[in-house]
């Protein structure tokens, strides 16, 4: 998911009453995204073991930009629940024949 649609959600999270975060820092550029753009230097702590296989995984001087696209793909699915659960509280759970129907659509997504 694109920077603009992640905007757009959290948009439409704010709309629907939820308490979306915001996703341009202030004081950063309106232009800057999750993969590119400005950075902030911070400390996170981790486990050693899993530290050393995702420096493992991506060589030398990626860790940072592996970690980034795992954290923006958790704030993704983060905030997808969110809307999920607010459309269920405003409009009901999807029922099961549509779900069915969806799925008989795309048969390969798991």
């Amino acid at each position: 998911m694109s920077r603009d649609q992640l905007v757009t959600l959290a948009q439409a999270l704010r709309e629907l009453g939820g308490a979306a975060p915001e996703l341009v820092p202030s004081g950063a550029r309106e232009d800057s995204s999750f993969s590119g753009g400005r950075a902030r230097k911070i400390s996170v702590s981790m486990p050693e073991d899993l530290s050393a296989a995702v420096q493992q995984r991506v060589g030398r001087g990626e860790f940072s930009k592996y970690v980034t696209e795992a954290v923006a793909q958790r704030l993704e699915s983060d905030l997808l629940a969110e809307l999920v659960g607010l459309l269920d509280e405003e409009h009901g759970e999807v029922p099961e024949d549509l779900v069915a129907e969806a799925e008989g659509a795309w048969p390969d997504v798991e």
